[in-house]
């Protein structure tokens, strides 16, 4: 699923070397596992591989300039995953952009998806997947566009 928030106000912006990609990418992966500790779910390990994939796929999205699962040219999610060598018994992705590109705005995309009510839930849906082992969390500070792209991978390993 994926979800788009404007910015409240003018963002902070920052350039992709400073570190807020990777200060926002780790805050939505701990922001993750608590929502799963308050709702009685066991927590996910980061992977490495599926961040790769999920960084693979923000760059794709950001090309196009298109919020989507699978942007032109491109593998489906499930082959993405696999070709980062992950033994996936099952996947699942959440993908958003905001153009507050601040951690704040990473976090407002989660918010948002935690707060969503069934039956259009399914970012939330994977976020509480008890299956789900493992957690590959990537976010991209777009320039050409001025937007945040998010994208992350689950996997049950």
């Amino acid at each position: 699923m994926a979800v788009v928030l404007p910015a409240a106000a003018p963002a902070v912006t920052a350039s992709p070397g400073d570190g807020v990609q990777a200060q926002a990418a780790r805050a939505l992966f701990d922001a993750t596992n608590s929502f799963r500790q308050q709702n009685g779910v066991p927590a996910v390990v980061w992977s490495d591989a599926l961040q790769r994939s999920a960084h693979q796929h923000n760059l794709a999205m950001a090309a196009a300039n298109q919020m989507t699962h699978q942007a032109p040219g491109e593998a489906s999610f499930d082959t993405r995953i696999s070709d980062q060598g992950v033994p996936w018994l099952s996947v699942g992705e959440n993908v958003g952009f905001n153009t507050d590109r601040t951690v704040a705005g990473a976090l407002a995309l989660h918010t948002t998806m935690i707060n969503e009510v069934a039956p259009n839930d399914d970012h939330k849906v994977n976020k509480l997947d008890p299956l789900f082992t493992t957690l590959g969390v990537d976010v991209y500070l777009d320039a050409a566009t001025g937007k945040l792209w998010f994208t992350e991978d689950y996997a049950q390993i």
